[in-house]
Formats: structure tokens, C-alpha cells, sequence
């Protein structure tokens, strides 16, 4: 536990960093075993990178803290560039996001690009293109990772957590155009206008690095309207080493489509992502008056021969989200397969629902006031939120129940503001 790699790293850095400032006061006999200390986190990291790296799954601040030591003591740094080069190139996608889709990881990776760039600059190395390259693509992405309350997206283990320096960065960075994420194939959809903001989770979990912290929240959507966060993801706890409640990474914590209680990706540890969706389609239109996101996926067609799939209109003029969910057959099967719809709100929302149970009607602290409508009854049940990835606080959820017999079983509603 002392020498995981993430933790060694850390430290070394910060040794490094503030060595001027213990050191001055120290004696020559401590100076030496700070100097030990520093030199031991060296070559315990190296090792372990060399063993680590053949498995293609090292941190990027594993070689940061490598060059950095490397670059003092005037340490060849050769084979720690290439391996900068190479965990670049492999951890940030072609959109511009980190292969985690996890928005707090996102940050803290762009933010280890500039302290990297920093360094080859303080010690006269020429910049590799790549390094540019990210740090442009990824500051465009981090535009859109806020909420229009400013708080971050909650997707796969993200949270708010580190907010202050998330958005120290993110003021930091001047002059970027946000990057048009609303037309994409594979990742996090994302639309904005003037008061309205909203994710869709369309990720494929094609990778060990994007499984290994992946959720279960496929087709899962979050939602934020002037200033206010209306509907969400249940967040995530903060830890860094260890284990972190399984029960936070199940589908049943997001905002999506949920078959007979089962998660949408298999989440047992000794089978991690053995059962997953093959494949996750999404089209985009987009017209005068609305932007329309239809996706789906097949998690749940090896176990129940179902085909999940979810269509969002959202309107650009008014404050107003049409929705289509489908559940559909593949193979004829006269079993009832029971479905749940989640709508998790944020703790500022207070809510009701009506006499004829198919209306939620929603009151925020600012004095928004939405209603969520359904075609079929609608129930309340209890909800967490974790924000700061510490704290559990309750809130509620709006779910959508019934029982899948037929081909085809098709759930509408809306979300509007009055």
C-alpha cells in the first residue's frame, strides 16, 4: 500500500517540489536521508514502470515524476519521453476525452500535460507535438465537462470533490472554443445553449483502461438548467486506493433504462465486464427547433433477448425534453421482463407527485418550477447524491415501472418548465 505506484509518485513529486523549503533548515546527516528518501521513490518507480508499462495500463504522473527526477539529476530521459509519448497518444481519444470518460480524471490528466509541458520548458527540451496537441484537444473538451451550475458532469466515478482546483483550470484556460461534442459516435454527447445544458452516455466499453472504472450507465443522461442541475447520475465517493462502493457503479444509480434489476454491464469483480454491450449505436439530428440523440445498445440481449433503446428530443427555444424509451424483443419470449425508468433529482429539487400519479411536479431553490409527465404512472422513491465524494445526502427519484411481455414496450415522456 505505501509503494502503489500512484501514491510513490505523488510523493516524489512533492519531495522534489518542496525540497528547497525542508532542506534549508535541515542538517547535513537529514539532508543525506532526504536525499535516500527521494532516490529510493526513483528506482522503486522505475521498476515498477518497466513491469506495469508491458501491461499497457501506467499512469501518465508515473513518467512525470520520472522525467522530472531524471531531468535534475541529468538522468537519460529518452526512454521516459517516448513512454510520455506513448501514454498520450493511448489515454486521450480522438474526440479529445480521457479513455476513463470520467470528467474528474479528465481535469486532473490535462492539468498533469501542463505541469509536463511546463517541465520540458524549464529544462530546455523541445516539446513533443503530441503534448500540444492533447493539451489543445483536451481544454476544448474540458469547456463542456461543467454543469450550468458549475459543478462537474457526474459520469464513471467523477465527482466534486477537488472543484476548486477543477475550476481554477478551467478559468485558466482563455480563448479555447468549447468543442462540438453533440454529433459523436462513441463517448459522452454533449449539447449547450444559452440556459440549457444536457450529457448522454454513449460510451463503449472497448478497453481494459475504460472498463476497469467504467459504470454501468448506458444511455444514462444528466441535466442543468440556468444555473440549477435538475436531473443527475448519483456521483461517486473519492478514493483513490482501495475499494469504492460497488453499489454507486450500478445502472440502478443512474438516470437510464434498468431490466429486471440487472446492471447493464456485468459488475461482479471476478468477472469484471464479462457481460457488456457489443453494441452501442447513436445518431444525431439536429433541425431548426431541436437537436434529436437516438441511441441504443444490446446489454441486456445475452440474458433477457432485450434491445434497449432511448430517444431524446431537446428543444432549442424552449425549456423542454421530449423522451422515447424502448424496449425491444429480439427473440419471441413469453416471460414478463419488469423494467424500471430512473429519473434521479438533485437535493435542490423539491417535488410532488399528482393525484392521477402521471405527473412529478419540481420546485429548485431558485423558484424553477418543471414538471416531469408520463403516459404510464409515475412513483417517488428515496435517492442519494454525492457531490463532494464524501457526502451522502438524500434526495428523490422519479421511476418509471412496468413489465416488457410484448415486442415492443415503449415508455414517453417530458421534462418541461412553467
Amino acid at each position: 500500500f505505501f509503494w502503489n505506484n500512484e501514491l510513490c509518485a505523488k510523493r516524489l513529486i512533492n519531495l522534489i517540489y518542496a525540497y528547497d523549503y525542508y532542506a534549508v533548515s535541515a542538517t547535513k546527516n537529514e539532508r543525506y536521508l532526504l536525499s535516500k528518501i527521494i532516490h529510493k521513490h526513483y528506482f522503486v518507480l522505475k521498476t515498477q514502470e518497466n513491469i506495469v508499462l508491458k501491461k499497457n495500463n501506467s499512469r501518465i504522473e508515473i513518467s512525470k515524476a520520472l522525467f522530472l527526477f531524471e531531468s535534475i539529476h541529468k538522468i537519460s530521459t529518452k526512454k521516459t519521453i517516448e513512454n510520455i509519448i506513448f501514454k498520450v497518444d493511448r489515454h486521450v481519444n480522438e474526440n479529445g476525452m480521457h479513455n476513463s470518460m470520467n470528467p474528474s480524471v479528465h481535469i486532473e490528466y490535462l492539468n498533469h500535460l501542463f505541469e509536463i509541458k511546463n517541465m520540458f520548458l524549464f529544462f530546455k527540451f523541445e516539446i513533443p507535438k503530441i503534448i500540444e496537441l492533447k493539451i489543445n484537444e483536451m481544454s476544448m473538451v474540458l469547456k463542456n465537462l461543467f454543469h450550468k451550475d458549475n459543478t462537474i458532469a457526474f459520469f464513471n466515478g467523477s465527482n466534486d470533490a477537488n472543484y476548486e482546483s477543477m475550476s481554477k483550470l478551467n478559468k485558466k484556460i482563455i480563448d479555447v472554443k468549447p468543442k462540438n461534442l453533440s454529433n459523436i459516435k462513441n463517448g459522452i454527447a454533449i449539447f449547450e445553449s444559452k440556459k440549457l445544458k444536457i450529457f448522454f452516455d454513449t460510451v463503449k466499453p472497448t478497453s481494459r483502461l475504460i472498463n476497469d472504472n467504467l459504470h454501468a450507465s448506458t444511455l444514462s443522461f444528466e441535466f442543468s438548467y440556468d444555473k440549477e442541475k435538475i436531473i443527475t447520475n448519483c456521483g461517486s465517493m473519492e478514493k483513490r486506493i482501495g475499494k469504492k462502493p460497488e453499489f454507486l457503479r450500478y445502472s440502478a444509480a443512474h438516470s437510464t433504462i434498468i431490466l429486471n434489476n440487472t446492471n447493464i454491464s456485468e459488475l461482479v469483480e471476478n468477472k469484471s465486464y464479462k457481460r457488456i454491450p457489443k453494441t452501442i449505436l447513436i445518431d444525431c439530428y439536429e433541425n431548426e427547433n431541436d437537436i434529436i440523440w437516438t441511441a441504443s445498445h444490446d446489454g441486456y440481449q445475452d440474458n433477457f433477448k432485450k434491445v434497449i433503446k432511448r430517444k431524446l428530443i431537446i428543444s432549442k427555444t424552449k425549456a423542454q425534453i421530449f423522451g422515447e424509451d424502448n424496449i425491444i424483443s429480439t427473440k419471441i419470449n413469453k416471460s414478463k421482463q419488469n423494467y424500471d425508468i430512473r429519473f434521479h433529482l438533485s437535493p435542490i429539487c423539491s417535488c410532488l407527485l399528482t393525484n392521477n400519479q402521471k405527473a412529478v411536479l419540481i420546485k429548485t431553490n431558485q423558484s424553477q418550477s418543471w414538471v416531469f409527465e408520463s403516459e404510464s404512472k409515475l412513483t417517488l422513491q428515496d435517492s442519494i447524491y454525492i457531490k463532494d465524494g464524501k457526502r451522502v445526502n438524500k434526495t428523490k427519484q422519479i421511476v418509471l415501472s412496468g413489465y416488457a411481455t410484448q415486442n415492443k414496450k415503449t415508455e414517453k415522456w417530458q421534462l418541461y418548465k412553467i
